[in-house]
């Protein structure tokens, strides 16, 4: 993965990007991330995977998801 390393950053703006990132609760250099790729790309994930789990409802007990039992294998020795 490529890497860049910004140098002279002014310390008013590596504290408001530690600050936004500790209110979106990600590191540092994740919301320096968030913000490259928004302002170059325009992309930016609407929610995180785990917030999107989190919307999906409650079918029940999971028995869809059981897997039906196998007989053992014969094993020879």
């Amino acid at each position: 993965m490529p890497q860049i390393l910004i140098r002279r950053l002014d310390q008013h703006v590596v504290r408001q990007l530690r600050a936004k990132a500790a209110a979106d609760g990600v590191s540092a250099e994740e919301e320096a991330r968030r913000i490259l790729r928004r302002s170059l790309v325009g992309e930016l994930p609407a929610m995180s995977l785990i917030d999107f789990i989190r919307t999906m409802p409650d079918v029940g007990d999971g028995r869809i998801f059981r897997r039906p039992k196998r007989k053992p294998r014969k094993v020879k020795l």
